[in-house]
């Protein structure tokens, strides 16, 4: 979640990121491309990675998050009518055939299965077009800002659109789920199926699987428009990166490069130990100091020799209101989270939620406020001066008249 600048503490951390240093140049044929840590989102490298382009079946990747987010793995999937008409790629679905959600995700992401995409779009949205509409709902819910979907497979479409940034945070999201990476970094696996049961091992398009053993997804793409796409994962050294090409003229060889060039180059920075989560502190309305902590991230990757890095706590909207800046207006809960950590380090920025580690209840302003004239108040103060008015007015007659005059 992105939340509006309102608290910015600019502190230093005991850690290594670089600012601006010249880094080796890096060529890929691709003309869009970039690599990110799958940690933290941070950039490490990219390449007009902001354009839209043509995603091809990588849009998948957004397909399988939602069905993992919003089915059960044993909720059974139908397939509706007209599923044969879906074109290309397919797992050869027959009208009603019933598919686990945990086996349809095999199909998805092994066999790119275009017609296995338009049963789940059916079975949670009724429609292709509502399902498009909750992808692109999801998608801003991540911060993907150059983004429409506007089907759940990829096939060509003139206003289905996504910028390598935005699939790599997408992919990121969804290597955080243990069944997305489970299935992401297999070469086939076998399911099971109700009707079409010649058809049950679904085999893995990436290639790439094959020849990197430190590999460990995601999803391959291509077609006449988009060219050949790629969204790659490996882990090594201890450290996840996903790296995006999208319009490739040789997908295999622009991912390979980036993996060496970010592997030789970086190195992991703790910002928080194994067991205990980096803390700090925020300022409230009245003086106190409100302790915050933060789980994830716990490390962000820099070449060795770099400068410390800063951050920045930013609160989120409502934590932080009316005409006192910079400071915690709101009553806040225990474990809620009040904002982000915001990392300035090699590549641009990253972020991590910032949670309260304690309760915290503002004080209450006293203030005469208009209430206090209420009907009774005037009815009690007319009641005294009128009494005021008669005592006088008795002692006029005691005394002819004479009280105050000269």
């Amino acid at each position: 979640m992105r939340f509006k600048p309102i608290l910015c503490c600019l502190l230093a951390l005991a850690a290594h990121p670089i600012l601006g240093r010249d880094l080796p140049k890096l060529e890929v044929s691709a003309p869009s491309a970039i690599i990110i840590s799958a940690e933290s989102g941070q950039v490490l490298w990219s390449k007009d990675a902001d354009t839209p382009r043509f995603p091809a079946s990588t849009t998948k990747i957004m397909t399988a998050l939602l069905l993992i987010e919003r089915c059960r793995p044993d909720e059974i999937i139908t397939a509706p009518k007209g599923i044969k008409d879906v074109k290309e790629s397919s797992m050869h679905l027959e009208e009603g055939e019933q598919v686990t959600a945990h086996d349809m995700l095999y199909g998805l992401l092994l066999r790119s299965a275009n017609d296995g995409c338009v049963a789940v779009a059916d079975h949670i949205s009724g429609s292709v077009g509502a399902f498009a509409a909750l992808m692109n709902q999801r998608a801003r819910e991540l911060g993907c800002t150059h983004t429409h979907f506007d089907n759940p497979n990829g096939l060509n479409d003139p206003v289905h659109t996504i910028s390598a940034h935005d699939l790599a945070i997408i992919a990121r999201e969804a290597m955080r789920h243990p069944e997305f990476r489970d299935v992401v970094k297999l070469t086939k696996h076998h399911i099971k199926r109700s009707i079409n049961q010649k058809d049950t091992w679904m085999v893995s398009r990436n290639k790439w699987l094959r020849k990197d053993p430190t590999a460990d997804g995601i999803k391959t793409g291509w077609t006449i428009p988009a060219g050949h796409c790629y969204v790659g994962s490996a882990t090594r050294r201890g450290f996840r990166l996903i790296t995006v090409v999208m319009h490739s003229e040789h997908w295999e060889a622009d991912h390979k490069k980036m993996l060496h060039w970010a592997y030789t180059l970086f190195d992991p920075h703790p910002l928080s130990g194994p067991q205990s989560p980096m803390t700090a502190t925020a300022t409230t309305i009245d003086g106190k100091s409100l302790p915050v902590t933060m789980e994830h991230p716990r490390y962000y990757l820099a070449p060795s020799g770099s400068s410390p890095a800063s951050y920045r706590l930013e609160l989120a909207p409502g934590i932080n209101s009316g005409p006192v800046a910079n400071k915690i207006t709101a009553k806040v809960a225990r474990g809620q989270t009040i904002g982000v950590f915001v990392f300035t380090a090699e590549g641009g920025e990253f972020q991590g939620e910032a949670i309260a580690d304690a309760d915290y209840t503002p004080p209450t302003r006293r203030t005469v406020s208009k209430s206090a004239l209420s009907l009774p108040t005037l009815l009690i103060g007319g009641v005294l001066a009128g009494s005021a008015f008669a005592m006088r007015k008795k002692a006029q007659r005691m005394y002819g008249g004479r009280l105050g005059t000269r």
